[in-house]
């Protein structure tokens, strides 16, 4: 079997010889006139000779738990590209014919599936290795229930890209480059998805080729079109660990500034709205603008320490119905903490509460989301800017509460 595995492989890259190294063919590129079939062989036989890839990806997530431990749908090696054919195979082999359409929860799920949920409830999203932010959007603007609703893509420099998928924020842009482990955005239950989670799906970059990062270990020939290679760092723990903000309640010992009293202040035209589930019982509203700003709301907190904070946004199932909120940040630079800093955080708050998914109606109860990490220097006064510049017409921004969660180490 290796011998002539070895003599297909060896006439493949005969034939690939031959082609580059005749005239008038300067490249593959060239072959843009041959069948897809031939060029996708050709691909896969490219690939097959490259070498073997150094593991490179951290968790994507903060805390000490394993892949494996969050993990609750894994790949489907047989046709990862949502074909429904009626079978699952699992990156070590273990092969399902049943249940592959609902799935079983931590051991098969989706056929077709082309990466990896995991069980992250609203919680920060970090980038798996270095690289430079691709995508960092909708992933189709017109339908924020398809696919992998709002999502990040990283080309990592290495020939592979890593997506994050469903967030409910996004703290990148396009464009820009991020280290190791560095806040992406806030998990949730955008586009085609149940509940809150993490898609996380890894890529050729030639020709986004799904591939799983733990490999192949099954006994028989690996069923997935392109090469599988482990490339998880090993233990790739966070070297720190930021409060989880989620849930309904502010987090113990934050500061808090909600909307309305004496540290927050507004301009344009507010609504002022009353409901059990607002922090204090209250806030306000305004319509989104679709180019503009013709509103905002300041939170205004005084820094008692120098450090890191975790600054957090209440978002209610009242009147946040906008799916691209500007959020800005202005903090302080740690090199020297007399600069402001602004960051603009892009959140969306209408899959948050109840609202029509792709499955029907989904409740995911009142939340606060993280806007990312950020350095404040004692006696100054950090603040947080709402806009209603969203690019929408006819939906509305909620301004409740904010919190700043003093990080630890």
């Amino acid at each position: 079997m290796k011998f002539t595995r070895f003599q297909r492989l060896l006439v493949l890259s005969l034939v690939l010889f031959l082609l580059l190294n005749s005239p008038g063919v300067e490249s593959a590129a060239s072959l843009s006139g041959w069948s897809p079939f031939f060029q996708d062989r050709l691909a896969h036989a490219t690939e097959a000779h490259t070498q073997r890839p150094f593991p490179f990806l951290h968790r994507p997530y903060y805390g000490y738990q394993t892949i494996m431990q969050r993990t609750i749908s894994f790949m489907d090696h047989d046709k990862p590209w949502y074909a429904n054919d009626g079978k699952f195979v699992r990156f070590d082999g273990f092969t399902w014919n049943d249940s592959v359409f609902d799935c079983t929860s931590g051991l098969s799920c989706y056929d077709g599936h082309n990466g990896y949920d995991m069980n992250l409830r609203f919680e920060s999203v970090l980038s798996a290795a270095p690289g430079r932010v691709l995508r960092a959007g909708w992933y189709n603007p017109l339908d924020h229930n398809s696919s992998f609703g709002l999502w990040v893509a990283i080309d990592h420099g290495n020939g592979f890209v890593t997506s994050y998928g469903h967030l409910s924020s996004i703290l990148v842009a396009s464009g820009e480059q991020v280290g190791t482990q560095w806040p992406l955005g806030t998990s949730g239950t955008t586009g085609d998805s149940t509940g809150p989670h993490l898609h996380m799906s890894v890529y050729y970059l030639s020709n986004w080729r799904a591939t799983d990062p733990f490999g192949w270990r099954g006994r028989f020939h690996d069923p997935n079109i392109v090469p599988d290679n482990y490339i998880w760092v090993n233990a790739p723990a966070t070297r720190y660990v930021v409060p989880y903000l989620g849930g309904s309640h502010a987090y113990p010992g934050a500061i808090l500034v909600d909307d309305g009293g004496a540290v927050w202040s507004a301009t344009g035209s507010w609504h002022r709205s009353a409901f059990r589930t607002d922090v204090h019982g209250g806030l306000h509203w305004a319509y989104t603008s679709p180019d503009t700003t013709t509103a905002t709301s300041t939170w205004h907190a005084t820094i008692p320490v120098s450090g890191y904070y975790e600054v957090g946004v209440y978002v209610d199932d009242t009147h946040a119905t906008s799916s691209w909120v500007p959020y800005t940040v202005y903090s302080a630079y740690p090199g020297n903490p007399r600069l402001l800093a602004a960051h603009t955080i892009r959140l969306d708050e209408s899959h948050i509460g109840y609202f029509g998914g792709p499955f029907g109606t989904v409740s995911t109860g009142t939340q606060w989301l993280s806007l990312g990490t950020y350095y404040f220097r004692r006696g100054m006064t950090g603040r947080v800017v709402l806009s209603n510049a969203t690019g929408e017409s006819g939906v509305q921004v909620a301004a409740d509460a904010v919190e700043f969660v003093p990080v630890a180490g």
